[in-house]
């Protein structure tokens, strides 16, 4: 009865006792009981066959999870890999052909002989502009038309030192005082910026994507709340549609169309203004 009651204690402390937790004297205690019993000695013996074989059996498990992990991984970084160089390419394509643009547009805009025309228009008002520019000399006439308004003309004129700036609306005619107001002289326009950083910069902000406009072929730069047509001949716009966003509430689209010859203007077409017509309103 002893023997069976020694071996009921045994074999409860195996467990403890395989994983190194029992204490010296249990551990010799549990090695004499050993030695003069063989079913205890049977049963050590299963559980540690058992004991590595559930070992066997987990690093199993182990090694299959890490081999699924591995090539999920390996999947998840080759996706991440196409979608960075997707877009390295992606920008890479938009600051490319930014930077052509620019280059294209550097000898029109630094050229001191053009005609330019803009015609604008939002809702029911339409901005005509045309300017003549030779040297640092120009003729710019605006004409508004508007369904609300009556039609309106400012003339800007400019030759040496003399500056001349007139209006007409209402039927009334008056020289302004040139001194105050702003500078008639209408420049090319286009809009991508100069250099390879700038325009990296920008083409982080914008899509692009080919199209045509008044007859050109254009890429149209798309960003928040405008969309602008450049030409791809000359890197000049062509259209400029400025929309309503958070910060700029419009309730209709604000749209510029821009045209331009180079190399035309002559002297004949800075004509000066009659002044003798305008009565003098000083500012």
């Amino acid at each position: 009865m002893k023997e069976k009651k020694d071996c009921k204690i045994v074999q409860d402390l195996l467990p403890s006792y395989i994983d190194g937790l029992t204490n010296e004297e249990t551990n010799q205690f549990i090695k004499e009981h050993m030695k003069d019993c063989d079913e205890c000695l049977k049963v050590l013996e299963d559980m540690k066959k058992e004991l590595k074989q559930d070992k066997k059996k987990v690093s199993k498990q182990e090694v299959d999870y890490m081999k699924k992990y591995k090539r999920k991984m390996t999947v998840l970084k080759v996706i991440i890999g196409i979608i960075i160089l997707g877009f390295v390419l992606i920008i890479g394509r938009r600051t490319a052909i930014m930077v052509s643009l620019s280059n294209k547009a550097k000898n029109a805009i630094l050229s001191d002989n053009y005609y330019a025309r803009l015609q604008s228009y939002q809702g029911n008002t339409l901005v005509i502009t045309e300017s003549y520019n030779k040297g640092d000399n120009y003729c710019t006439t605006m004409n508004y038309y508007s369904n609300q308004y009556q039609d309106r003309k400012l003339i800007f004129y400019k030759n040496g030192e003399e500056k001349i700036v007139v209006s007409e609306y209402e039927g009334e005619k008056y020289q302004l005082d040139a001194e105050h107001m702003i500078d008639g002289k209408i420049g090319p326009v286009t809009y991508v910026s100069e250099g390879f950083f700038a325009n990296l910069q920008y083409a982080l902000l914008v899509g692009i994507r080919t199209t045509y406009c008044n007859g050109k072929e254009c890429y149209v730069l798309l960003g928040d709340g405008y969309e602008r047509y450049i030409d791809k001949e000359t890197g000049l716009a062509v259209r400029t549609i400025e929309k309503s966003t958070k910060e700029y509430n419009r309730e209709t689209d604000w749209v510029v169309d821009y045209e331009y010859q180079f190399n035309t203007v002559e002297d004949s077409h800075l004509v000066k203004p009659d002044v003798s017509q305008y009565q003098k309103l000083q500012q």
